[in-house]
């Protein structure tokens, strides 16, 4: 049981001296602190004429989607310590539990125990986060800005269990230092239209840094190096192209010794459709995200730079007030032709009456369907809403301006039959987020009937939408709770191939499934089959072709071939067979805890490691740790996506490979090793696979697939490619009826 003295108390007429002198008063000693560094601060607590009895307890609430590092009492020299001390004649003891009963999203808290004494009047109790006086480096903050991150602050002065809400205190999280660069551009272009090439320095958590300022030279190919003069983050530059073709723009700080090129702009060319990108999975602070709603579609314009967004928020805590404000945000942030938005209702009921769906509206004013009202809702009415999948959709048959996108994450949406599924309101499935990369979601859609294409999201948390990072930390737990940790992958965007950057246009596209998802980066991707493109439903006579091209942001090393859940083909892109390329994939669990532990590493009993390249690791603290002729160690997490490493030996056939995970160990004869052996080890798809590969040297490419698809037999035929760094996309398929 919660409540908060001010609404209860200070609305009855009573006022805040009051309420300060009975129930004391709190304070924090710092207001602004720098994403992911460690620092130190105090949340002081001065006691209240009431005092605090033998057993009485505070208790401290943070956002359990936030990734700053749990406290611990145990260790005054390793870091994260946090100390409590008063100046009464009691003991007081701190200890961090994610489940001490306080209210969605804040699960996470410290709880300090008062006993053998008690406090009076006046008397303080200090809980310092950080405590370095016995050597901790101190308290990592979590890695990601915001205006105001927030402590609840509860006492129970009489150890009843009935803690009550005495304040909110909070400091601000800024950016760190610049640490690189990225470079962003539109995506398709004319020949003599001036357009921007979009700079952002980010720090070393791949945020907007804090500050920046520097001399930025600027590369199109052959053509000249022009200078610009940067003293912002983020940085608009005016380039033009004067040839047709495929371009990169190269920016370099070279006083720095920072580069970075842009995604790949097609510069004219015979095209039906612009590609544009966007985000239209996350959610802001009201619920489990992060910031205000103008603040999170402030970000996704401004700074992720993506054409086009939306706001998922978790129906069950949205009132009728909230709801209202979303659409006000949805209006007051779209504007035709430059940032486009679309209303979003998450539909968020339990996992066995169907889970997370999307649901995304044409129109902007749209009443609110939820599934139920559990925090939004008081007494019996919580249950009240729409919590059958079923009769959701059942609410929206017909209509022709909603869409439903099944999706994973906290309460994984649940496919429907064959017979119940309704194509016309899902025209796709998510097939990654920052919770994983979910291709067994994809495959058991297509084998229910689904024509449905596969877009990407980020489901975003972190008030990032569009530029979405993985959090900075991993603990190996089996309990099902929303936290920072789950957050394992870089969120991913989507590409549409529109006509016009409208609302009509997106929405067009959209139903049409032309469409695709990218684990993040702006890859251009098209397909062919006998004249149909993704999304398209098409008969064929005799033997085709499927055509594929590829601009990617890296080198292509690798295109995959699939006919609804199977590989059917696949092609390497790489110039040898130089390396053992070994890579490492799955999830835990299909449900809400989907991340699998695949810390570990591989050792050669003879022979030598010459050399070992890392690849698909998105969090900055993660990839390589250590290295020797003989072994390589890595940190790793993985829910779905694939990460791995690829090493030059110098050994013999008979030398012993011996690999490591807490998911598979096991041990082999480099001569028993074939190229494309998988080693399966787990139901989600956990999974060794080994090849031989060199290097990927080509971001555009080309790759034509021969099918026999006229044999009776409905098909959905889908590419995925990989990068040489490990990111991904996947094409919506083209269907063979």
């Amino acid at each position: 049981m919660s409540g908060n003295i001010q609404k209860e108390i200070a609305s009855e007429g009573t006022t805040q001296e009051e309420i300060d002198e009975y129930y004391g008063t709190v304070s924090i000693s710092e207001d602004q602190v720098t994403a992911g560094a460690y620092d130190t601060w105090e949340i002081e607590y001065t006691v209240g004429e009431l005092g605090l009895d033998d057993g009485a307890k505070l208790k401290i609430a943070t956002n359990q989607t936030s990734d700053w590092q749990r406290p611990q009492f145990e260790d005054p020299s390793a870091d994260n310590y946090a100390s409590v001390e008063t100046s009464g004649d009691a003991t007081v003891e701190g200890r961090f539990d994610r489940r001490y009963l306080t209210k969605k999203p804040w699960n996470d808290n410290v709880v300090i125990d008062i006993h053998d004494g008690y406090t009076e009047p006046g008397e303080t109790i200090t809980i310092t986060f950080g405590d370095t006086s016995e050597g901790s480096m101190g308290h990592q903050v979590q890695s990601f800005p915001e205006t105001a991150f927030e402590f609840h602050f509860f006492v129970d002065m009489l150890g009843t269990g009935d803690f009550l809400l005495l304040d909110e205190l909070d400091y601000q999280i800024v950016a760190g230092e610049p640490a690189r660069l990225q470079a962003i551009a539109p995506s398709t272009v004319e020949p003599g239209e001036e357009t921007e090439i979009v700079v952002r320095v980010l720090d070393y958590w791949y945020n907007t840094a804090n500050d920046y300022d520097g001399t930025l030279s600027i590369k199109n190919g052959g053509e000249e190096t022009l200078t610009f003069e940067a003293d912002d983050p983020v940085e608009h530059i005016p380039v033009t192209f004067g040839e047709e073709g495929v371009h990169r723009v190269t920016i370099e700080d070279q006083e720095r010794d920072w580069e970075a090129t842009s995604n790949p702009i097609v510069v004219g060319g015979d095209k039906e459709y612009d590609i544009h990108w966007g985000d239209i999975h996350g959610q802001s602070g009201k619920t489990v995200g992060t910031g205000t709603i103008d603040e999170y579609f402030e970000f996704a314009r401004d700074e992720a730079l993506i054409d086009f967004a939306s706001h998922a928020a978790n129906d069950f805590q949205v009132t009728e007030d909230y709801w209202e404000d979303v659409q006000d945000g949805i209006k007051k942030f779209h504007e035709p032709g430059e940032f486009v938005t679309l209303l979003c209702n998450e539909w968020s009921t339990n996992t066995v009456n169907g889970g997370d769906n999307n649901v995304y509206y044409k129109n902007d004013d749209e009443p609110l369907l939820r599934s139920c009202g559990w925090q939004s809702a008081e007494g019996f009415d919580k249950h009240k809403g729409t919590p059958k999948i079923e009769d959701m959709y059942a609410a929206y048959e017909g209509r022709d301006d909603v869409m439903i996108i099944p999706h994973q994450g906290g309460r994984p949406a649940r496919l429907r039959d064959e017979d119940e599924v309704d194509y016309d309101l899902t025209p796709f499935i998510e097939i990654t987020s920052f919770w994983g990369v979910f291709e067994w979601f994809a495959h058991e859609a297509l084998d229910r009937g689904y024509e449905c294409g596969f877009i990407a999201g980020s489901d975003d948390h972190t008030g990032r939408l569009g530029a979405s990072q993985p959090t900075n930390h991993y603990e190996p737990d089996d309990t099902a709770s929303l936290q920072a940790a789950d957050f394992n992958i870089t969120g991913g965007i989507m590409a549409a191939s529109v006509d016009e950057l409208t609302r009509d246009g997106l929405w067009e596209a959209m139903q049409s499934r032309r469409c695709y998802g990218t684990t993040g980066e702006r890859t251009l991707l098209s397909v062919d089959l006998d004249g149909a493109n993704m999304g398209e439903k098409i008969s064929v006579d005799g033997d085709v072709t499927f055509d594929v091209t590829v601009n990617g942001t890296e080198p292509v090393k690798r295109i995959d071939l699939f006919d609804g859940s199977e590989k059917i083909d696949s092609v390497n892109l790489t110039d040898s067979d130089e390396y053992l390329e070994l890579t490492w994939s799955g999830a835990r669990s299909k449900h809400r805890h989907k991340v699998q532990d695949a810390n570990g590493g591989l050792t050669l009993d003879k022979g030598e490691i010459e050399d070992a390249i890392e690849f698909g690791f998105h969090n900055p603290e993660q990839g390589i740790t250590s290295m020797t002729d003989t072994t390589v160690e890595w940190d790793s997490t993985i829910s779905g996506n694939y990460q791995g490493i690829k090493i030059d030996l110098d050994a013999p056939d008979d030398t012993e490979l011996s690999f490591r995970t807490p998911f598979l160990s096991d041990s082999w004869e480099l001569g028993e090793i074939e190229d494309g052996m998988v080693v399966e080890a787990g139901e989600l798809e956990q999974q060794l696979a080994f090849r031989y590969v060199g290097e990927a040297t080509a971001k555009d490419v080309e790759v034509s697939f021969d099918l026999d698809a006229d044999d009776g037999e409905d098909h959905a035929y889908y590419v995925r490619t990989v990068q040489e760094d490990g990111d991904m996309a996947w094409s919506s398929p083209v269907f063979v009826r």
